[in-house]
């Protein structure tokens, strides 16, 4: 005997199946906040053919297998299929380099956690800033503009991989006003920019830079390692790309290393996903569990990383050996308006840095 039905409370709705004896209870996320969504956003799906006797677990297993048996080979073919292209709501697993139910659910959260239409979980954050550079399309003769405050494996990604592919490799300060114009007159096919910069803690101008980019039919992407979706989305002010060092905020217990690229498009999904095969960047079962287990305290994390941040830049800047703290959170950090308006009052990161006064 098999009963289904439905309940709304407030804004979560509620689903609840009961078979033979069996009863649980699914809700609907589309209204949740990003603190429950981080917990519980990935819906677990009952294995085909476990009974429902057996129970079903609250934390995912970790699936260490490198291979995956199907019924007959019609239904190997579509997994082949489901697995490659990565439809929505048809997702099997082949082999693990194209993927595995670990990784899959540490992309379904961060995925909506940012506003997405899928995620791509990488071995490194490092591996998913040279996969998003390669789906946005850089090839030889293609220019990409990006800040001159990056991080320096990632200049050192440009200059090392890109240049000699023959791209164009165009460099400017990005947090300027102007910043509008600059990209206007470059005409690059990519702009790559970053959510803070570092060391200097420079904040970017996320609406100003995308729109310019649409403009000009370029690819923006967005590197929001620093910011996490606790403190903005930048797909909602309009990037193509989000890429995340995972390893840092979202993991938060230092035991795990990946990269996450969320993307606004389709096109530039599937892009994504089959570098990541072709280029065997996909993310290990076990780091993924890691990474996702992480997940469930950020938000907690970020809240303490800004407020911690903060008190430590008041002292700091009070401080008789220190000449100057870079931090957004601070009235006179040039970008502590604009700060503000995009993160958040009293939201201002977990980065600082500072200057001594000679000695």
């Amino acid at each position: 005997m098999r009963v289904a039905g439905s309940r709304r409370y407030g804004t979560v709705s509620f689903s609840f199946i009961y078979d033979k004896g069996f009863y649980m209870k699914r809700s609907n996320n589309r209204d949740w906040t990003l603190e429950t969504l981080l917990v519980h956003g990935y819906e677990r799906e009952r294995e085909e053919g476990s009974g429902s006797r057996k129970g079903v677990p609250t934390v995912q297993p970790i699936y260490t297998s490198t291979t995956y048996l199907h019924y007959n080979a019609e239904t190997l073919d579509r997994a082949f299929d489901t697995s490659l292209s990565g439809e929505k709501g048809e997702t099997a697993f082949v082999y693990a380099r194209q993927g595995n139910p670990n990784a899959f659910a540490l992309e379904t959260v961060m995925a909506q956690a940012e506003g997405g239409v899928g995620a791509i979980a990488f071995g490194s954050g490092m591996a998913a800033i040279h996969a998003a550079l390669l789906a946005g399309g850089l090839v030889a003769g293609s220019k990409i503009l990006a800040a001159k405050d990056l991080y320096g494996a990632t200049t050192s990604l440009l200059r090392q991989a890109f240049v000699p592919l023959g791209v164009e490799v165009v460099t400017h300060d990005l947090y300027r006003r102007d910043v509008g114009d600059i990209i206007r007159a470059e005409q690059p096919d990519v702009v790559y920019v970053e959510t803070l910069s570092n060391p200097l803690v420079k904040v970017i101008d996320l609406d100003v830079i995308s729109a310019a980019a649409r403009e000009v039919g370029a690819v923006s992407v967005v590197d929001s390692t620093f910011t996490t979706p606790f403190l903005v989305r930048p797909i909602e002010h309009g990037f193509d790309l989000v890429v995340h060092s995972a390893t840092k905020y979202l993991g938060g217990h230092g035991d795990s290393t990946a990269g996450l690229v969320i993307s606004a498009k389709r096109s530039l999904l599937d892009q994504l996903r089959n570098y990541a095969i072709i280029l065997g960047a996909m993310l290990s079962p076990f780091d993924s569990h890691l990474i996702k287990r992480g997940l469930q305290t950020l938000t907690l994390r970020m809240e303490r990383h800004c407020s911690n941040a903060l008190r430590v830049a008041k002292f700091l800047q009070e401080h008789q050996a220190v000449a100057k703290v870079h931090y957004p959170g601070l009235p006179d950090h040039p970008h502590h308006e604009l700060a503000t308006t995009l993160l958040g009052e009293g939201r201002y990161g977990g980065l600082l840095s500072f200057e001594l006064k000679e000695q």
